[in-house]
């Protein structure tokens, strides 16, 4: 009975170490970190904060297929990069916000592999995010990375609506330290 129950414990180790790994921590960002009006940013969180907001070398955009205006009840394709020298590990998240800083059009997922929905359960549970999978942290060429959604807008006309981002350029060190926060912030008016 000794054996099985060591070899039971055993056999569990290499499950352990992959379900538990450091690395795996890191499936998303919490809900509500994007700098918009009210909410905290990955360097003001008690993660990223050990280096001020916007202080490093990266640069954080928000592209809506080149268009300054929307038109209602219209799809646009909404992309987040980040572009950071040498670094190959990133983050995001992404809200739509209007006028009166409630959730703006609604977002669908075109990349499972590297884009999710997350909420916030304690604050701003009105708001829909988007924000990186696990896959979603890779670069996708050395020093830069991005993540695509795409957004349809309010069926009517609500007024300008803002897009808010926040970012992280990683060292990669399986830890919250020595990275960088960002914000970027896209304004599409109608």
């Amino acid at each position: 009975m000794k054996k099985i129950a060591v070899y039971l414990v055993a056999g569990s180790l290499p499950f352990f170490m992959v379900a538990f790994s450091p690395e795996r921590s890191s499936s998303g960002a919490p809900g509500s970190h994007t700098g918009a009006p009210g909410e905290q940013t990955c360097a003001t969180s008690g993660c990223h904060d050990d280096n001020q907001l916007n202080s490093g070398t990266a640069h954080l955009t928000i592209d809506a297929g080149g268009a300054t205006q929307y038109v209602a009840g219209q799809t646009y394709s909404i992309k987040v990069s980040i572009s950071d020298a040498n670094v190959n590990r990133f983050g995001f998240q992404l809200v739509a916000l209007d006028n009166t800083n409630a959730n703006a059009g609604t977002f669908q997922i075109t990349d499972p592999a590297r884009t999710q929905f997350i909420k916030n359960d304690h604050a701003f549970t009105n708001r829909d995010y988007i924000t990186y999978t696990f896959n979603g942290t890779d670069a996708v060429s050395t020093g830069k990375s991005e993540w695509i959604v795409n957004w349809t807008a309010p069926a009517t006309t609500v007024g300008s609506i803002t897009f808010y981002a926040g970012g992280v350029s990683a060292n990669d060190d399986m830890s919250d330290k020595g990275d960088y926060s960002y914000t970027a912030i896209k304004v599409l008016s109608n």
